[in-house]
């Protein structure tokens, strides 16, 4: 009986997740603080009553374990139970992005426990070729749509110059901007205090230099993806050796390479995956009862070596790994050898630099002692670039620590070892937060012996383990969802104290809330960093096994949630743009004809949000406009707008950086405004837009112009630079245009720049294609609707206008008027 009706709630929960998971669930702000959420279609019920039968059935077969996870997810409907949303905010989270995140987790969590799954053996070699794959392939998206970040091109560049130059001397290579060939974002020079050699270390350019040399940039793709599946095989090995359970590999392996931040560390160009390979190599030699000949010393000692030219923070954690094979193996060579290392090390760094100290390059103190406890917390538990938030799968592998040392002292040790000499130069950087990179990139090299640390206590099936398949399926969903979530990858982060992947996940309610931005450094954030802290020195004891280990995870995280709910509740205030323009998004794009208003209950027509709703538009910070007040920008669909707190004299409506609407408190667009702003002179109340009438569009405007016939036209996409005369092609790139015009149709004129060209124009009557000479013209005219630009050839007004310094790769420009002056 116990079985059917656990497998009964299974059933119900999973149909009541799939039946709100596309409501429109959003905290506002109006009259007091209240969640609007719409109501379900009427056949919710139908579902419920089939899932929940479906359950049953699985229970009678004792099954019940593969639907019982999905009980969480039920959660997305508790807030509907009265006074439920009053007393635990937290629950409305669990709708839209978010929920079909929990489904996931519970779905990983349900296979977890097939049979075939807990017994499924993979050799070390198999799952290297896995990762391989798996790596080109991500590697691949990410360079489609992101591209080079953070210092990998400055590593590149490096490489650049040894293979066409011959030297390690980049400042010519900056100068002539070499890395035009791989890299086409900004790039100032990164050099060594008074030298033209580069401040970043030689170790991985000269890595990544056969593939480069061979293939480019698709070369070093597959250098970084052999160099991780190479660590994948070590990482299962290792594990393999010190459990003999094939189950503890594969957590192991899974846990580390595809989680953040070890999957797009994969695919990145920075010397931590090289670091990491070599701690696992050693770490798998010192596990051998043998000790290594003679000769194989000065090999392990050298490998260990070549962190120093690897980065000079890999200092330490050099001397450790020098120490362990010296304490285990007690060959005196490893201490020449050693010496030997370190001394090349200062002799090219006062070959380089003219000094014996290896920091000097950087030209200034870069490591303060002081910063360590605010380092050290935001390495752990930073919501932007912390291990445990982005992956919270390496908790296992803190909690292992102690029963790991009971039974593999030495590996305990070594891990505890490699984590300080990581951590603390790490946390002692002022940019701890690693650049524009995946998050606790610093922490990378000690993350192999955590993940091997996780699967020994998954081996051991201590109390902790219960929670290893819903701590890795958080982390693989986490992943993925920084690797397929628009716009872009979401691994990297803005240092704006917010997380990209949270955020992107908070479609219902702001998740971001519960977590600790170390970056803003807080009170709240610093305090719940100071409770981490202690939970995680606890989870090191052997008594924590026996009591936080037998708690259900969800239950810890619902604890958690409900206190931050209780202590918290003034920051929700600060969600109400947010979510206001997100309402009206929603309404834009689909039907919802009710809602519900909590915790007050009153249920809501479309028309009666839309009378409830309005945006209020916060003040830039700065704009350099003194006579005028500026909005912040905010998004807004297709429709018809009202204003409210302002006069129609000195009113105008901006997207980007064009006003196409002057002299009114209202406005209709065609197309949805990415980037609207609101100017005006004088201000009766905070200004707030009102949605008055929805045109549903899913056409988005980053730019907009207005034109001198009082058509307006939108810029849709990247692929064009504002203009005060109109819009600039960027060189061989298709850019989207939309145009609304006042009449029938508009005539525009498309001027070309100093370089002859081709332009091919696409719309709905037809494509057109003709040649422009240089600084040639031509008229045409276009329809209402969306229409392309493309072109062959391109120029940078900086080689043709001595007082000019723009350095953009320009095409041709899109005009109202027939004549422009490209020398003004």
């Amino acid at each position: 009986m116990k079985s059917v009706a656990s497998g009964a709630l299974g059933g119900i929960g999973l149909a009541v997740a799939l039946a709100l998971r596309d409501t429109l669930r959003v905290p506002v702000i109006e009259d007091g603080a209240w969640l609007l959420s719409s109501l379900p279609e009427s056949g919710w019920l139908l579902l419920v009553a089939l899932l929940g039968g479906v359950g049953m059935f699985f229970g009678r077969r004792r099954l019940e374990h593969f639907v019982t996870p999905f009980v969480w997810a039920g959660l997305a409907g508790a807030i509907f139970v009265p006074g439920v949303y009053r007393a635990f905010p937290f629950l409305a989270s669990f709708s839209g992005r978010f929920l079909d995140l929990v489904l996931v987790v519970c779905g990983l969590v349900a296979l977890s426990r097939a049979r075939w799954v807990r017994n499924l053996k993979l050799a070390a070699t198999t799952a290297g070729v896995i990762g391989f794959v798996l790596y080109v392939a991500l590697g691949l998206k990410i360079s489609h749509e992101v591209g080079l970040s953070g210092d990998e091109p400055h590593y590149l560049l490096l490489a650049f110059s040894v293979l066409h130059d011959g030297d390690l001397k980049v400042q010519n290579n900056y100068a002539a901007e070499d890395f035009r060939s791989f890299y086409r974002g900004k790039m100032g020079p990164h050099l060594a205090a008074n030298t033209p050699y580069s401040v970043h270390g030689i170790g991985l350019p000269l890595l990544l230099l056969p593939g480069f040399a061979l293939l480019g940039l698709s070369g070093v793709l597959l250098t970084e993806a052999l160099l991780a599946a190479f660590l994948l095989y070590t990482v299962h090995r290792l594990a393999f050796r010190l459990t003999g359970d094939g189950t503890a590999s594969l957590v192991a392996v899974a846990g580390l390479g595809f989680t953040a931040p070890g999957a797009f560390l994969a695919v990145s160009a920075y010397p931590e995956l090289p670091a990491a390979a070599v701690v696992a190599l050693v770490a798998l030699r010192l596990t051998e009862l043998e000790p290594p000949r003679p000769w194989a010393v000065w090999g392990w000692t050298i490998l260990v070596g070549s962190l120093l030219f690897l980065h000079v923070k890999f200092l330490l954690l050099a001397l450790s790994l020098w120490g362990a094979l010296g304490i285990r193996f007690r060959r005196r060579s490893l201490a020449l050898g050693a010496l030997l290392c370190l001394g090349t090390l200062v002799a090219f760094s006062f070959a380089m630099h003219g000094s014996l100290d290896p920091a000097a390059s950087y030209g200034r103190r870069r490591v303060f002692l002081s910063a360590i406890p605010l380092g050290v917390s935001g390495l752990l538990f930073d919501q932007e670039f912390g291990l445990l938030p982005n992956s919270p799968f390496y908790l296992l592998g803190f909690a292992a620590l102690a029963p790991v040392w009971r039974s593999h002292a030495l590996v305990a040790r070594l891990t505890c070892l490699v984590l300080v000499s990581v951590l603390l130069p790490g946390a002692a950087h002022p940019l701890w937060s690693g650049g524009n990179s995946p998050p606790a990139r610093f922490l990378f090299p000690a993350l192999p012996l955590l993940a091997v640390s996780a699967g020994a206590l998954v081996s051991s099936r201590g109390g902790f383990a219960r929670w290893a398949p819903g701590l890795l399926a958080i982390s693989l969903g986490l992943a993925g969802a920084m690797a397929l979530l628009t716009p872009q990858p979401l691994f990297l982060n803005a240092r704006d104290g917010t997380s990209a992947v949270y955020e992107a996940l908070s479609s219902s309610w702001d998740l971001t809330d519960y977590l600790p931005s170390l970056v803003r450094a807080d009170i709240a954030s610093i305090v719940w960093s100071v409770v981490l802290s202690l939970f995680l020195a606890f989870c090191f004891t052997g008594w924590s096994e026996r009591t936080v280990g037998r708690i259900p995870l969800p239950v810890l995280v619902l604890v958690f949630a409900g206190i931050q709910d209780a202590v918290l509740q003034s920051r929700r205030s600060a969600l109400a743009p947010a979510w206001a323009s997100t309402v009206f998004h929603e309404l834009a794009r689909r039907e919802y004809e009710r809602f519900l208003a909590l915790p007050s209950r009153e249920r809501l027509t479309a028309a009666d949000v839309m009378e409830r709703v309005a945006l209020p538009l916060e003040a830039v910070g700065r704009d350099g406009d003194a006579d005028h007040w500026w909005s912040r920008s905010y998004a807004l669909p297709a429709g018809a707008f009202q204003i409210e707190g302002i006069r129609p004299e000195g009113a105008a409506f901006a997207n980007g950086e064009g006003i196409f609407s002057k002299g009114s408190v209202s406005f209709r667009t065609d197309v949805g405004l990415g980037q609207f702003r609101l100017r005006a002179r004088t201000l009766l109340a905070p200004p707030r837009v009102r949605l008055t009438e929805v045109q549903p569009n899913r056409l988005v405007a980053l730019r907009s112009i207005a034109l001198e016939d009082g058509s307006r036209l939108h810029g849709l996409d990247d692929n064009s630079y504002l203009d005060p005369a109109g819009f600039w092609v960027r060189k061989d790139r298709e850019a989207a245009f939309a145009l609304e015009p006042e009449r029938d149709d508009s005539t525009f004129v498309v001027v070309n720049g100093p370089i002859e060209n081709w332009v091919t124009i696409s719309s709905r009557l037809g494509v057109t294609r003709f040649r422009l000479p240089p600084a040639g013209e031509k008229s045409l005219r276009l329809s209402k609707g969306v229409f392309t630009v493309a072109t062959r050839a391109g120029f940078r007004p900086v080689d043709f206008v001595s007082t000019s310094n723009d350095q953009r790769e320009l095409s041709v420009l899109l005009v109202a008027r027939p004549a422009f002056d490209l020398r003004r």
